[in-house]
């Protein structure tokens, strides 16, 4: 390889000029092939969030009684694939 004056690069030169480029190339890669990855788990969590309000809210029109850290208890475990268990009292 030859460069912009006509003489020949060496081996280092040559890494060198191209490595800048290269280790570009290779994190925007790794920062999509992160992004992609992440798509998933950000639908799971958005359904999890859904199914946890929507679990408070029919706690709180079914079941006024029960309050503070039952409530969200009850709600965080049915939406983990629990049943839906009333606290004992």
């Amino acid at each position: 390889m030859v460069d912009h004056d006509g003489r020949k690069l060496s081996v280092r030169e040559m890494i060198s000029a191209h490595l800048l480029p290269l280790l570009a190339l290779v994190a925007t890669a790794s920062s999509v092939s992160i992004a992609l990855s992440l798509g998933p788990i950000s639908g799971q969590s958005y359904r999890w969030n859904k199914c946890y309000d929507a679990g408070l809210a029919l706690l709180e029109r079914s079941s006024p009684s029960i309050k503070g850290g039952d409530r969200t208890a009850i709600a965080a475990n049915f939406c983990n694939g629990g049943l839906p268990n009333k606290p004992a009292g």
